[in-house]
């Protein structure tokens, strides 16, 4: 026979696992995420001629850990620059240069996929 207390440890160890399993899995698509978006948002943001130009001062820098980690990505140099691209802007001249969104595409891209994958985490514990 299991005692209340025996039984109560075993459901209290058992969601303790669960949400490790879940926290590590979801970490772990966060990450393959976040390193795809970075790969759209380089091969299609606009490529300039310098050694290091626009496309290439994109970065993730991941924040927290666990529960709250998030992964911030943006323009390490060049960030002054990243709304005029993706939305246009008209010169002091008056002439127009049209948008050419390359961040939200890769949002839309890849975040219902994420959305699935943690979802699906959540529902079996662990693997996605």
């Amino acid at each position: 026979m299991v005692s209340l207390d025996e039984l109560a440890l075993g459901i209290s160890e058992l969601v303790e696992s669960y949400a490790e399993n879940v926290i590590k899995e979801m970490e772990k698509v966060l990450d393959e995420t976040s390193d795809k978006v970075l790969a759209y948002i380089k091969s299609k943001a606009p490529k300039s001629g310098q050694a290091y130009g626009f496309a290439e001062s994109f970065v993730a820098i991941p924040e927290g850990e666990g529960i709250n980690k998030r992964i911030t990505i943006y323009s390490s140099t060049k960030g002054r620059l990243t709304h005029l691209l993706e939305f246009g802007f008209t010169h002091r001249g008056g002439k127009f240069v049209g948008p050419r969104p390359f961040m939200r595409p890769a949002f839309d891209a890849f975040a219902p996929d994420m959305v699935e994958k943690i979802k699906s985490i959540i529902e079996r514990g662990g693997s996605a």
